[in-house]
């Protein structure tokens, strides 16, 4: 089962077609209301929806089942994506597509781009992807690993995320053998073929792939 998340960044931002993707959708605070003025129906509404106006939240309501739309205060730890996560990884997913989380407030960029360094989703760390309209973002657990060429993607980095040791990049453009870890983004990397293989001992990578946006 496919999962698709939904948060309040900014739409220019979206891939396009975003909508067609398969599966099925969860709305994290603006992105629920996003999905109500596109028509698209959620399993799940989640958040503290400050975001939204009164107006907006009571159209929300009415739209969605009380059952399907879990109201948080404010005040709280997890941020509304990272609750939509939670909820997902309860689910029997195959793969979790994390969409409008990137842009916008550098903070929430930032949180969602660590939330697969908490040991609570290491169940679905390889199966969340964080996606725009330039950028696809993977995450890798120890081991050894293939890293396939996205269609139009031209640039390929590399970012540990907590305690990475014996980190490997193999046949990519630019090879990097790093015993210890070193918190740094390598990146500008290239593909020579449609695959670089990259292996380590401990912790998770966070993979990007991407292009120049027009």
């Amino acid at each position: 089962m496919q999962i698709n998340i939904l948060a309040g960044g900014p739409v220019d931002l979206w891939p396009k077609n975003l909508f067609s993707e398969p599966g099925a959708w969860i709305g994290a605070d603006r992105g629920a209301w996003y999905l109500y003025q596109h028509h698209v129906a959620m399993m799940l509404a989640v958040g503290d929806f400050d975001s939204l106006t009164s107006v907006e939240f009571e159209a929300l309501q009415e739209h969605i089942a009380t059952e399907n739309i879990v109201h948080v205060r404010a005040e709280k730890d997890e941020t509304d994506t990272e609750l939509a996560v939670i909820f997902a990884q309860k689910q029997p997913v195959s793969c979790i597509k994390v969409f409008g989380a990137t842009g916008g407030r550098l903070d929430h960029l930032l949180s969602n781009l660590w939330l697969m360094a908490d040991p609570k989703f290491d169940s679905v760390v390889e199966k969340l992807e964080i996606i725009d309209q330039t950028n696809t973002v993977t995450f890798l657990k120890a081991g050894e690993h293939t890293v396939l060429k996205q269609e139009n993607s031209h640039y390929l980095g590399f970012m540990p995320i907590n305690d990475v040791k014996n980190f490997k990049i193999i046949d990519a453009k630019y090879p990097l053998t790093l015993t210890e870890n070193k918190y740094k983004m390598w990146s500008s990397n290239e593909f020579l073929n449609d695959r670089v293989h990259v292996s380590f001992d401990t912790g998770i990578i966070m993979v990007t792939q991407s292009i120049d946006r027009s």
